[in-house]
């Protein structure tokens, strides 16, 4: 079923090895907003999750981030977005607080390192596994 579903895209971005880098760059960054979107190939919903660090990743797969419950490969991400803003509690009961940050350095060493199919916009940054 996965194998009918990316058939469905005309682009393919990304490899297992762009993956890995990819995630690299963002453990490397100075990112301190941990949260993250996926939008799954074959799924509807996007599922908000964690960035993995290194040692959750396989050769082909990401560990469990919250997206699934469990690990899943790498071919299973349409795309990957790092937001902007993120709302969060620092204590239970307590007010919704917000915290930003700029994505502007991890866009660049992204562009230095090599081709991304990336989109800045002001929700945060995409990165894409596939294109329609």
């Amino acid at each position: 079923m996965l194998n009918k579903d990316i058939a469905k895209f005309s682009y393919k971005c990304m490899s297992d090895s762009k993956w890995r880098k990819l995630f690299g760059v963002v453990n490397d960054s100075s990112l301190e907003i941990v949260q993250c979107t996926w939008k799954l190939v074959g799924e509807q919903q996007c599922r908000n999750g964690f960035v993995p660090d290194l040692e959750q990743l396989g050769d082909n797969y990401v560990g469990d981030c919250g997206a699934l419950n469990g690990p899943f490969e790498f071919r299973r991400i349409e795309w990957f977005l790092l937001p902007h803003r993120v709302e969060f509690k620092p204590y239970k009961n307590a007010p919704t607080q917000y915290k930003t940050q700029d994505l502007t350095p991890i866009l660049e060493h992204l562009n230095m390192l090599g081709s991304f199919e990336v989109e800045m916009d002001k929700v945060g940054l995409r990165i894409y596994g596939y294109k329609p």
